[in-house]
């Protein structure tokens, strides 16, 4: 009796072993892999947080900022002495932005995103990348120059189609809170094309998308010319939507909100968080085809009733459709000149084409629960996908434990 349970007892306490040692094991290859991802997922949150080498590809721009004269100064003072009379047009996660008079003031509050770039000049001070680079592409408008309602100072070193700064400088909110970061612009009653979409829709005269198409393609054209410039230059954008391109009047489009604005080789552009976010290995072509993305998702929502558009861009047989589907279908090698030639070859008044070996692509069509519902809502879900220009690090941050850790910085300043 005794020895059929002591040899029980046995097999028992061997079987426990071997489930504790199993356990054991997973916990260390759980607790590997965790700090696997941790690792990662800091190094690319480092490398999108490492500073843009600005003004060394840039011919004739001078290396020193502008130097602000007393009339700067007294328009800084006007700005600080009458913020009450700001008026609040949106808020982000760096930042506030207000309209005064004829100026747009952006603020950009600390803590929030850590600035990239170092001020010259001083020790251990950064501030946002946007300023610099703004200074950079759009230059600097003196109070004093009789020409700077057509952004008239040293516009002859920059490239057209960037807004100019009036302004920056660090001023605190109230006299119990940080100072932060202000950057000044010109006003542009336009908007986004977000709000000219919005303006559009509203709009009780029926407008077909072609129509929509025709007015604005040859803008979209010229907005490629100012990409080109960029890029030629030795940059990408990195975060052209529609809401980063304001409306200078019908003709001329101008790329806002430099902020992410990097040098071509930049650590991030091959980073894992680059590629999570399904952005193309050359930042060049992913710029224009969130330009593309941008332009026909304007196309989209400025009309009414969007259901002919979502049909005829699955299609691919109206010159819009044709347009995005081929960029797209050479969207690694896609250039912004490249872009504008197909734009120019599918001009919004073509001919349809009906011929399925013309050349377009065979257009991807998702089959959802969704198309046994509701087959208008199933192609708006297609198009919209199509469209999307979203770009978010949340995963990032949580694997790289950032509310613990904080994100991680690699530039130190004045070294």
């Amino acid at each position: 009796m005794g020895r059929p349970l002591l040899s029980s007892i046995r097999h028992m306490s061997r079987s426990s072993h071997l489930r504790y040692r199993v356990v054991v094991f997973m916990m260390i290859l759980a607790l590997f892999q965790q700090y696997q991802l941790f690792c990662v997922h800091r190094q690319s949150l480092a490398a999108k947080y490492t500073s843009t080498q600005l003004a060394s590809n840039f011919q004739g721009l001078h290396s020193h900022l502008p130097i602000p004269d007393d009339k700067d100064l007294h328009f800084q003072d006007e700005l600080v002495a009458n913020r009450r009379a700001w008026k609040a047009l949106g808020e982000g996660w760096e930042g506030k932005v207000y309209a005064y008079n004829d100026s747009v003031i952006k603020t950009f509050t600390p803590g929030r995103s850590p600035f990239r770039n170092c001020v010259p000049g001083m020790m251990n001070k950064k501030w946002p990348t946007e300023i610099p680079a703004s200074l950079q592409f759009g230059g600097f408008i003196q109070q004093n120059d009789p020409s700077n309602e057509h952004y008239g100072h040293n516009r002859s070193i920059t490239i057209d189609g960037f807004l100019p700064v009036k302004a920056y400088y660090m001023a605190s909110p109230l006299p119990s809170k940080p100072a932060e970061w202000h950057l000044v612009t010109p006003l542009l009653q336009g908007g986004s094309l977000n709000t000219l979409a919005r303006t559009l829709s509203e709009d009780m005269k029926a407008r077909g998308f072609q129509n929509v198409d025709a007015l604005y393609r040859p803008t979209f054209n010229r907005l490629l010319e100012t990409m080109e410039g960029l890029h030629d230059a030795g940059y990408c954008h990195d975060d052209i939507k529609p809401a980063n391109i304001f409306i200078k009047d019908e003709a001329h489009w101008i790329l806002g909100d430099l902020g992410n604005a990097r040098q071509v080789f930049h650590p991030y552009h091959s980073s894992r968080l680059w590629r999570d976010n399904s952005q193309l290995e050359d930042c060049r072509a992913n710029d224009v085809i969130r330009a593309l993305k941008s332009y026909v998702k304007f196309i989209q929502t400025s009309l009414g009733d969007e259901d002919e558009f979502n049909l005829a861009f699955l299609e691919g047989k109206e010159p819009i459709s044709r347009l995005f589907w081929r960029a797209l279908a050479d969207a690694t090698t896609m250039t912004a000149a490249k872009l504008r030639q197909q734009s120019l070859t599918e001009y919004p008044e073509a001919p349809l084409k009906t011929d399925i070996n013309d050349g377009v692509p065979l257009i991807p069509r998702s089959y959802t629960l969704m198309n046994l519902f509701s087959q208008r809502l199933a192609l708006k879900h297609a198009v919209d996908n199509a469209l999307l220009t979203r770009m978010g690090e949340k995963m990032t941050r949580w694997w790289a434990m950032t509310w613990l850790f904080g994100v991680p910085v690699s530039d130190v300043c004045g070294l």
